[in-house]
């Protein structure tokens, strides 16, 4: 009635190897890889900018507008964001904010998002020309080639 290697049928079916592992339950830190605890979690408090100004946040020392292209940081023990450069200015050297001891291991770097610009947060952008075949790549024979005066339309005349 079935063919022989009907693989829809149950009774002729291959067996399959049951060898798949059960996934970790445990939510993972993307930094560091260890197990993530609902006390390690922090509160992150962005200061919002009075009605009638620009932007939506600002840092709650300098008053300076945040933007996409802001180096941040958010200091655990109170959980307020701060551009880096107010960081290292005005709490680093005091090593407390709001009452509360701020260290070096209480402050995660946040990353900053795209500005829309190629060369952002101090990387340079290098540009360059190549050729697959053709003048310029080392791999054609120039000789002749591209000699003539062009035209307006972009046209070359060999002469």
């Amino acid at each position: 009635m079935f063919a022989r290697g009907s693989f829809w049928v149950a009774s002729k079916a291959p067996e399959a190897k049951a060898a798949t592992e059960r996934p970790d339950a445990s939510t993972l830190c993307p930094a560091s890889g260890k197990k993530l605890r609902l006390k390690d979690l922090v509160e992150v408090k962005f200061t919002p900018v009075p009605e009638g100004a620009s932007g939506r946040y600002m840092d709650p020392v300098t008053k300076d507008t945040l933007t996409n292209a802001s180096r941040l940081v958010v200091l655990v023990p109170t959980g307020d964001v701060m551009l880096e450069a107010t960081y290292e200015q005005c709490v680093k050297p005091e090593g407390a904010y709001r009452g509360k001891k701020v260290g070096p291991k209480d402050v995660v770097k946040l990353q900053t998002g795209g500005t829309g610009f190629a060369a952002h947060d101090g990387e340079k952008v290098q540009s360059k020309r190549h050729w697959l075949l053709g003048p310029g790549s080392g791999k054609a024979d120039l000789r002749g080639q591209h000699q003539g005066p062009r035209s307006v339309f972009g046209l070359q005349f060999n002469n």
